[in-house]
This record gives C-alpha cells, sequence and structure tokens, in this order.
C-alpha cells in the first residue's frame, strides 16, 4: 500500500504529460484567434481588436491587416459590419455599439504552405525537387463580445468555410458550466476534435486544457473549468484536388470569448 501511494503522484504525472502529448498533435502550425482587448462593454464603447496569430494562447504574434481577407462584426440580428483598421495590427468599428450581443468574425487569406527538407516555404510544391507536404491553408477565428447588460443570441452561421458555433451566449455562464457548440463544415455537420484552453492554463506553445469530439451533428459541450478568456480551435484536412500542385487543404477554425 505505501508503495502504491508512492508510484501514484508519478502515475498521474505522466498521465497528464501523454494527455497534453496528444491534445498538442493536432496544432503544429500558426493558427489565428480574434483578440479583443474587451470581452464586456459598456453600451456606446467602441472595440479595440486584434488578432492573434501563433502557437501560445492567449500572448504571441498578431496578424497584420494585409494577411485578412475580411474582418467583420455581426449582430444578433444578423447584420454584418467591416471593421476598419486603426494601424496594421488594429481594428475597430465606425461607430460605438449598442447594446446586445455581437460576433467578430475574421479570416486570415488562404496560402500555400510547404514542408521542405530545407524548411518552410509560402508556396506551393510546384517547382520544388524537396517538398515534404504543401497544405493549401484556410484559417478563420471567431470572438463573442457582450455590450451591456442585454446578453443575446450568438448561435448564428457567420459562413466560414470551418466554423464553431456557441448555442448559447457564454457571457451568461459561470465556472462549472457546460457551453453547447455545433461545427460546421461548409455549412454542413462537421464531426471531429476539439481543442480548448483558457488564459493562465499555459504560457507553453500548442498547450491545451481539453479535449472534446463533436457528434454526428457537429456537436459537443465544452466544460468551463476556470474563469478568463477561453480559446476553442479545430481544424480537419482533405485531399488537396490538384494533387501535382499540394497535398491537403488545411482548415482551422477557433472561437474566443470570457467568463466571468
Amino acid at each position: 500500500m505505501n508503495q502504491f501511494k508512492k508510484t501514484l503522484p508519478c502515475f498521474i504525472i505522466l498521465a497528464a504529460l501523454t494527455m497534453t502529448v496528444l491534445w498538442t498533435g493536432q496544432a503544429l502550425a500558426h493558427y489565428p484567434w480574434v483578440a479583443p482587448d474587451k470581452y464586456a462593454l459598456e453600451e456606446g464603447q467602441t472595440p479595440l481588436i486584434r488578432i492573434g496569430w501563433g502557437h501560445k494562447f492567449p500572448v504571441d504574434g498578431l496578424l497584420k491587416a494585409e494577411g485578412l481577407d475580411e474582418i467583420l462584426i455581426v449582430s444578433s440580428s444578423g447584420a454584418k459590419t467591416g471593421l476598419k483598421p486603426l494601424s496594421e495590427t488594429e481594428f475597430t468599428t465606425g461607430g460605438k455599439l449598442v447594446g446586445g450581443a455581437y460576433v467578430v468574425a475574421a479570416k486570415r487569406k488562404s496560402s500555400f504552405y510547404t514542408k521542405t527538407t530545407d524548411g518552410r516555404k509560402a508556396q506551393s510544391k510546384k517547382g520544388l525537387d524537396n517538398a515534404v507536404k504543401c497544405s493549401w491553408s484556410i484559417m478563420s477565428g471567431k470572438a463573442v463580445i457582450n455590450v451591456g447588460n442585454t446578453k443575446g443570441k450568438v448561435d448564428f452561421v457567420v459562413g466560414h468555410p470551418l466554423e464553431i458555433i456557441p448555442l448559447v451566449n457564454p457571457g451568461q455562464l459561470k465556472v462549472g458550466a457546460t457551453l453547447p457548440i455545433r461545427v460546421l463544415l461548409d455549412g454542413q455537420p462537421h464531426k471531429g476534435e476539439i481543442l480548448a484552453t483558457y488564459s493562465g492554463f499555459s504560457t507553453e506553445k500548442d498547450t491545451f486544457a481539453a479535449a472534446i469530439t463533436t457528434d454526428e451533428a457537429g456537436r459537443a459541450a465544452v466544460k468551463i473549468t476556470a474563469p478568463g478568456v477561453w480559446l476553442l480551435k479545430t481544424q480537419y484536412e482533405k485531399p488537396y484536388p490538384q494533387p501535382e500542385e499540394c497535398d491537403v487543404e488545411s482548415y482551422v477554425a477557433t472561437l474566443t470569448f470570457e467568463i466571468k
């Protein structure tokens, strides 16, 4: 019994490390996330939005405006407004926000990314004789923002190629609750892995607090275990239609929100 007590903590630590390795397997390339300066604003305030870029959440690099295909804010009513750049890495609305719930949605410009025996190159594998794997990268991210005391619906579809949809406004939740979500791929339910983490969990790259899997309807529930800013991430690969040019289409989607 004493020997068992001595070895049990070591077993727990080893198991935890093993799960961390498993949960980091999906996160090999840089990925974006929408990073508002505030997730809860007073009515009449103007949001400041940045796009995180890298492997370490919540702070790593920033994606520049030139790297974005679009960035907009969507109200519960479905009204869409494009965001304006304040600098090469900061965006805002054209005016103050009225009370309600909003989703900030950003889509990165799709691009080729090829791993070679000499390093990584931002091009297809055409003309390369040392290509290991080529990806056509399609990435997008969303964030939930609440303005004033009203926390409206945010369960609408923005239309990203791969999209995580919160079925309940996270601003209504507390630690211990679960957030139901749905994942769509090209508008259809997607069964796949969701990685989840929150600010303060880890400063290491590609390290997540939990992993869950959506069902055949694309649905899952995320257990909220800590307060703070959360990140959900999912990705999917399928063969590229012209294999002589590239190997896979790689989709990434993220969702950020805050739990008080």
